[in-house]
């Protein structure tokens, strides 16, 4: 019998490591033994997602919600194929709203619906979100750089600057904020 931890942990690692192929061939093994588990699901989802086979991702993303509704994380990567990959935003819009009745401080679904706003070169409105996020999660690098790009596009660079440094501060290893430094600059 498997131990359904100890596989986990090593197809993590494996999933890290960029061992794609043999992180899912364990995420397999341990849903023969566990298929009610929608960590497991989302894990695969993952994989197929870094595979680019988004198809499958958004099956295995599907089911982890349907395991467990409350799966906040498969819910928002869901949204995200839907507004990086696919495009459609109504279909993003829809679950992110979910994630949010489901999760009300779900930083994540604010920050991508900013992000979806922004798409649209709605500044004023992505604002809005990405100050909610931040609201809920100070620490949130990624907002502080699009709170920079949205305050770039309404041509506002000296608060487009100021976010962007707060982004570097919080991670200083994010390529994104530093190119936007250094354009704005």
């Amino acid at each position: 019998m498997l131990n359904i931890s100890e596989a986990s942990d090593k197809a993590n690692k494996l999933y890290y490591a960029g061992d794609f192929k043999s992180a899912l061939s364990l995420y397999y093994k341990i849903l023969a033994e566990d298929i009610d588990n929608s960590a497991n699901y989302y894990n695969i989802a993952l994989v197929y997602e870094a595979l680019n086979e988004l198809e499958l991702a958004i099956s295995y993303y599907k089911k982890s919600i349907a395991v467990n509704s409350n799966n906040i994380r498969s819910i928002d990567n869901l949204a995200c194929i839907f507004i990086d990959n696919i495009k459609d935003y109504k279909t993003a819009e829809l679950y992110l709203d979910y994630a949010i009745k489901t999760e009300p401080n779900d930083a994540e679904a604010y920050n991508l619906f900013g992000n979806i706003h922004m798409l649209n070169n709605d500044y004023k409105t992505a604002l809005a979100y990405f100050k909610k996020s931040i609201a809920l999660d100070k620490n949130y690098f990624k907002n502080y750089y699009d709170i920079a790009v949205a305050y770039y596009g309404l041509n506002k660079k000296d608060e487009a600057i100021k976010n962007v440094k707060k982004s570097i501060e919080l991670n200083p290893n994010f390529p994104m904020a530093k190119k936007l430094l250094q354009e704005i600059l």
